[in-house]
Formats: structure tokens, C-alpha cells, sequence
């Protein structure tokens, strides 16, 4: 059994080595993208919604003209309706910070999965093992795997558009 389970060792070796070592880093990055995301959208967000010192400087003014003795109707702010690069830039920044986040989930579990089992006895380490490969193959982790790069890469282009659609409408 210690035969068998050293070149089942080394094909392991073989076969996760190329891609762990790509995914060390992928929670990482996609854990401060996120928070970089985030912040934006923290401020974004506001831009769906009225602004309550509006609100309250009509209130304001027809406070002031009913105290001045001016016989004043009130008036009713119209109904608000956000714009619609405000509503493009939310989509494109949620959907941004789902996929970075969806990215480093899947990959922290992935490399979970690809875990080394310590049992003492070589036949229950290979029978874990085998069991572990199997599924491991059965539900396409090596193809999820490769995808994670890819998630995060989409994450970063749909920030950059939502950033230059933000930035024009400042102009």
C-alpha cells in the first residue's frame, strides 16, 4: 500500500500543483476588490435614492412664506425617478462585486476541497483520496477552477465601465 499510495502522491502533486498555485492568491485579490467595489457602491447607491435635503428645504420654504404671511398652497415635490446612468452604474458595480465575491468563495472552497487527508493507515488514505478525486472530477472542479480567473477578470471590466459611465456624468 505505501507503493501505491507514493505515486498516487505524486500524480496528486502533478495534478493540483499547476492549479493551487494560481489560486493561492485569487481570494486574496478578490477580497480587496471587493472592498474597493464596495466603497463605491456605498456611494453610488445614494444616487438611487432621493435626497432627503430636498425634502426638507421645501419644507423649509413653505414654512418660511406661511411665517412671512403669504398665503402659500403647498406644494408637493415630484415623484423621483432615478437617472439612468445611476441605474446602469449600480448594475454594473453589484454585479462586479458578486463576482469578485462569488470568485473568492468558490475558490476557497475549491482549494478546501483539494485537501490533504492525514489518515495513518495507506488504505484509508487512498480509499479517502479516491473518494475525494472522484467527486472532485464528478462535479468539474478543474473546470470551475479554471473559470475563477475569469469570473474576477469580468468583475474588473464591468467596475471599469460603471467607473467611466460615474465619471462622465461628473463632466
Amino acid at each position: 500500500w505505501k507503493e501505491c499510495k507514493e505515486k498516487v502522491d505524486q500524480f496528486d502533486k502533478d495534478f493540483y500543483a499547476g492549479w493551487i498555485s494560481e489560486v493561492d492568491s485569487l481570494p486574496t485579490f478578490a477580497g480587496l476588490f471587493s472592498a474597493v467595489v464596495t466603497s463605491f457602491t456605498i456611494e453610488s447607491y445614494k444616487l438611487l435614492q432621493p435626497d432627503p435635503q430636498d425634502t426638507t428645504n421645501q419644507i423649509l420654504i413653505n414654512i418660511s412664506a406661511q411665517l412671512g404671511g403669504q398665503n402659500v398652497t403647498l406644494s408637493v415635490p415630484p415623484p423621483f425617478y432615478p437617472s439612468p446612468s445611476s441605474i446602469r452604474i449600480n448594475i454594473l458595480w453589484f454585479l462586479s462585486l458578486i463576482l469578485s465575491l462569488a470568485a473568492g468563495l468558490l475558490g476557497i472552497v475549491c482549494k478546501q476541497c483539494s485537501g490533504d487527508a492525514s489518515l495513518p493507515h495507506p488504505k484509508q488514505y487512498l480509499a479517502l483520496r479516491q473518494f475525494r478525486y472522484d467527486g472532485f472530477v464528478q462535479w468539474g472542479v478543474v473546470d470551475i477552477m479554471g473559470a475563477l480567473p475569469l469570473l474576477l477578470e469580468l468583475g474588473v471590466v464591468l467596475f471599469f465601465i460603471g467607473l467611466i459611465d460615474f465619471l462622465r456624468g461628473l463632466n
